[in-house]
């Protein structure tokens, strides 16, 4: 995530950080409630990844940073960990888990 984070370009960078931004100020019932598919996406869009799982069994899941940039997540009680960034979208979704958080 660190590397990932110092080779994005500015305007990634910022987007991030607005993201992480808007987070902050959501409850897990909302970040949830944002999850939606098709047409009228909105917020931030949970999706989870059926196939992925953290080493420790914990449920992995992309979030929306731009329309073009996803990170991969997961949640450890009421903290949202961040395990990758992919500003190329579709690699979010490639990922095999089993990371160690």
């Amino acid at each position: 995530f660190q590397i990932r984070l110092k080779e994005l370009e500015p305007l990634q960078y910022e987007q991030i950080f607005n993201c992480i931004e808007k987070i902050e100020k959501m409850t897990w019932a909302q970040i949830y409630a944002t999850s939606s598919k098709g047409a009228g996406k909105r917020g931030i869009n949970w999706e989870v990844l059926t196939h992925q799982k953290t080493s420790s069994g914990r449920a992995i899941a992309t979030i929306r940073v731009s329309d073009k940039f996803r990170a991969r997540v997961t949640r450890l009680g009421v903290v949202m960990f961040f395990i990758s960034l992919h500003p190329d979208h579709d690699s979010a979704y490639k990922g095999h888990g089993e990371e160690d958080i």
